[in-house]
């Protein structure tokens, strides 16, 4: 598809929407609709295409080489019967409701990691699903569409659907394992972080999570995964004995404790393994036993197969999430997650 027939369709998409339905921008009645409202809708999403298109490539500054240009999103033409056919849930809209969501449908990027060159719409996205070869990948998808015909039924705009749909890319599957872990094992919003007990933004990060855990209380289980840095020489050290610590149930308190420490060493680990009250004869032989030792690559290794590289990393429900961001990040995900389950 090119740059001017993108621009065209979605004009014309536009205008359609202005002499059939009446709807304005998505979000006003039919009384209230016009076609400018329309019209900006449009001229909108035409400058998001054109700015994506235009882009030039980044050159890496900082070392790290050449960076890889961010995939191109192209909208898509499905109708609302051949995406009923995906999401029978849309056949059960309203004709404005379901306007709204075929729009978002075909407009707004899938929950599924992109193919190559290319990112897909929601739509592209369920009907390429069933021929992938890693289905996980694309598991997600099903429930995004759900959620768009939901929000279009509600009478949603264009950003909210935006902004509950289109979350950061990609999904991944959940796969914590026997890691350390806090909330009820049925919580319907997992949170798992990949952490280096030597990244001061993984400290950074504490504040975040821990406002989450406040604000939902028993909604959200918080899964740690060590992923220690080769840059940090204390990061595996640690890791190995905050995990000798957690086979005595105190994982939490060795953990928190390392994040407050100013400064890692031999002696350091020591001491808080007798601040927090442990056997410290047992943690000594459990910290360097082969069980724990396989404990901390086994997470490295899911690290490195979700290509996770850098800390903190979180999967909110899968979302993947980087960095330090503050609690507003983490509770737009959450929200949407928890309306879709009623």
């Amino acid at each position: 598809m090119s740059q001017n027939s993108t621009i065209f369709g979605l004009l014309a998409f536009a205008l359609l929407l202005a002499a059939g339905t009446g709807w304005g921008g998505y979000t006003a009645g039919k009384r209230e609709a016009t076609l400018e409202a329309q019209a900006a809708l449009a001229k909108k999403d035409v400058e998001i295409a054109e700015a994506k298109v235009a882009a030039p490539a980044r050159g890496g500054g900082d070392g790290e080489g050449a960076k890889k240009e961010k995939p191109v999103f192209e909208p898509t033409s499905y109708t609302a019967d051949e995406l009923a056919a995906l999401v029978p849930e849309l056949g059960e809209l309203g004709d404005e409701a379901k306007v709204r969501a075929t729009y978002a449908l075909n407009n707004i990027a899938g929950s599924c990691v992109p193919c190559m060159d290319q990112q897909y719409s929601i739509g592209k996205c369920l009907e390429r699903a069933p021929k992938l070869l890693d289905k996980a990948l694309c598991a997600n998808v099903p429930k995004i569409a759900r959620r768009v015909v939901r929000l279009a039924k509600q009478e949603k705009s264009p950003d909210d659907i935006r902004s509950a749909a289109e979350f950061s890319q990609p999904w991944l599957p959940i796969d914590p394992g026997n890691a350390p872990s806090k909330g009820p094992a049925d919580a319907p919003i997992v949170i798992v972080e990949y952490s280096d007990f030597q990244c001061p933004y993984c400290k950074k990060a504490l504040p975040s999570i821990k406002a989450i855990k406040e604000k939902y209380g028993d909604k959200v289980r918080v899964v740690f995964m060590n992923q220690p840095l080769a840059m940090h020489k204390m990061a595996r050290p640690a890791a190995l004995a905050a995990l000798a610590a957690d086979k005595q149930g105190k994982f939490w308190e060795y953990h928190d404790a390392l994040f407050e420490s100013q400064g890692l060493d031999e002696d350091k680990l020591v001491a808080i393994a007798k601040q927090v009250g442990l056997n410290v004869a047992r943690w000594e032989t459990d910290r360097t036993s082969t069980e724990v030792d396989a404990a901390v690559a086994a997470d490295a290794a899911r690290a490195e197969k979700w290509k996770i590289t850098s800390t903190p990393t979180f999967l909110v429900n899968g979302y993947k999430v980087k960095g330090a961001q503050p609690p507003e990040f983490f509770e737009r995900i959450i929200d949407a997650e928890l309306a879709d389950r009623g």
